[in-house]
């Protein structure tokens, strides 16, 4: 199984925030708004991130002619260079945002071969249209970013090469993230558990009277043993620990996890 850098970390993050192991087996889809209603080759966002170039399709079969955009949806990694290709068919089309977005590709043509394209650097939600083939519904999104499924890892993540089952994963994760926790525990026991050291009366008691010397009395040396522990301390420092690292997971699972996109255009 070859997991992703992005993947990997998105896996564990999911494992935390939910409370199950395993790494996620579909896609969430991000929340169009009803912009893809009435396209009729709109079957799912198609998933090419890890390419640097991605090719369209303009005047594609669909929406009862060569009105469409093929994929219509896609996800792409920032950085990465959308091209839109025309096929010459279905009369004139063009590339335009819906709204404020960066598309324009300027006025209709026809001509088969002809291309436009524009690098998303931003991550987001960026809807389009073919103004004059709009009613028809020939609208396409490019998704920068979005929700996990598959595929290649981050933008120059080398991929990292795990064997095993997924729940063996998820599993690993778990007992890293809860194991400073039942070592805490496990040292507390341990502290009420020890049996009380005896004090310089009992040790007076046990072995009788002192001789009285005309030496100097010299201070015994305090030796601090291994097992001096400090469970309120211990517990202190596992409890940040516990609350920093939820808080990273809980926010990689939300930022790449669940995808939170913004809409642009």
């Amino acid at each position: 199984m070859t997991v992703g850098r992005r993947q990997f970390l998105t896996a564990t993050a999911g494992a935390a925030a939910l409370g199950v192991a395993g790494t996620a087996s579909a896609q969430s889809e991000p929340d169009y708004g009803g912009w893809f209603d009435d396209v009729s080759n709109y079957d799912g966002t198609v998933d090419r991130r890890g390419q640097d170039t991605v090719e369209i399709a303009v005047g594609a079969e669909g929406n009862d002619g060569n009105y469409a955009f093929d994929p219509p949806a896609v996800t792409v990694n920032p950085g990465t260079e959308v091209v839109w290709t025309w096929t010459g068919a279905g009369s004139g089309h063009n590339v335009v945002s819906d709204g404020d977005g960066p598309l324009d590709s300027g006025s209709p043509v026809s001509e088969s071969g002809t291309t436009y394209s524009h690098t998303f650097e931003e991550y987001g939600v960026y809807n389009y249209v073919c103004t004059p083939h709009e009613s028809l519904g020939m609208k396409g999104a490019v998704v920068v970013g979005g929700p996990l499924q598959g595929g290649a890892g981050g933008e120059g993540g080398a991929d990292i090469e795990l064997s095993g089952p997924g729940w063996l994963l998820g599993g690993s994760v778990l007992v890293a993230f809860f194991s400073p926790l039942l070592f805490a525990a496990v040292m507390r026991r341990r502290y009420r558990e020890r049996p009380p050291q005896p004090t310089d009366s009992d040790l007076e008691l046990a072995s009788g009277p002192r001789p009285v010397e005309g030496a100097p009395e010299v201070e015994p040396a305090v030796e601090v043993g291994h097992d001096e522990f400090d469970p309120w301390g211990t517990a202190s420092l596992v409890a940040a620990y516990f609350v920093l690292i939820a808080l990273l997971w809980v926010f990689m699972y939300f930022v790449e996890f669940l995808g939170r996109v913004s809409v642009i255009g």
